[in-house]
Formats: C-alpha cells, structure tokens, sequence
C-alpha cells in the first residue's frame, strides 16, 4: 500500500486501537490542521480503497460529527495500490480556472490582432470564423470573441466601420 506522510501518520494513530475516534482527535493526534484532515481522512475513509470506516455520510467529511475507526475487513485483491490524497480545495480550482480564463483572453486577442493586421478591413461574421479557426488548443465561444472584440475596441486596436457597423477596420 503506497500513502502519502500525513495518510501514514493519520494510520498510525489507529494501530491496535478498536474503539472509534473523532475528527478532532485523529487531527490532535496527527498535529494537522482541520483543511488538511478533511483531506486525510477523506482518502483514507471514502475513497476507493476504505481503510477506515467512519460513521455518517459515505462521501462527506463532517468534522463534528463523524467518528473514525479501522475498517478490519478490509481487502484488496492487488498486491500494491495506492491511496491517493483528495483534492478538496474548491478555492484552488476556482483560481486555476480564472487562470486559464485570462490565458485563453490574451490568446484571442492575439489572434484577433494578427488576423486584423494582415487583413486591415474585416466582416464581423468572417473574423468571429477565422479566429475560431486559428486557435488550436481550445475552442472559443463566439460570446467571448465579441467581448474580447469590444476590449480590443476600447483599447483603440480596432474601429467599426462608419458606414458599415459590422466591418472592423484595424488602427495602425
């Protein structure tokens, strides 16, 4: 069985231990902060492999009231596995994702100035096509196109035709 650090202390504080322990005294005893217990215990008690058994919700971590035990069932028919942590940090993801948002904006904006550099003057409905042509790694959605037209507008990259509001024409 192949554990993190903190997945082989948190087991550590079961061994030769039949009665339950509380949330709170796994991480007392383990010295580990409430966030990273959550993920501790959770790997171990519902995952895949349940080393332990907890009382409550299958899925779910309740610090308050959940009560952890060694599950002396338990059996695997693999000679090695490994346990892995879980990934509980919603915030982390949350950040990552506005990462990768602000990521793909600067890739739309360049592809929408070097399609506008090379061609001056350009329909609204060709350049929403042509952009989504050239980008590769992701496809855009057209309502983000247009955003990102209209801050490249603003920033006085591009202009609307005067006499034909659907046509870009590209500011030097």
């Amino acid at each position: 069985m192949s554990v993190s650090a903190f997945q082989a202390v948190a087991l550590t504080a079961f061994h030769e231990r039949l009665e339950p322990l509380r949330f709170r005294e796994v991480c007392d005893q383990v010295g580990i902060d409430i966030a990273t217990g959550k993920r501790v215990l959770h790997s171990l008690a519902c995952g895949k492999h349940r080393v332990l058994s907890k009382s409550g919700h299958n899925r779910s971590i309740n610090p308050v009231t959940d009560h952890f035990q060694a599950h002396l069932g338990f059996y695997s028919k693999l000679k090695r596995f490994a346990i892995p942590m879980s990934c509980l940090d919603d915030e982390r993801k949350k950040k990552i994702n506005v990462e990768v948002q602000q990521q793909r904006g600067f890739a739309i904006d360049a592809t929408l100035v070097r399609i506008m550099k090379a061609r001056k003057r350009f329909g609204h409905q060709e350049l929403l096509g042509e952009v989504i042509h050239q980008i590769q790694n992701f496809k855009p959605e057209s309502k983000l196109v247009r955003q990102r037209i209209e801050g490249l507008i603003e920033r006085e990259y591009l202009q609307r035709d005067e006499s034909n509001p659907t046509v870009y024409v590209y500011l030097p």
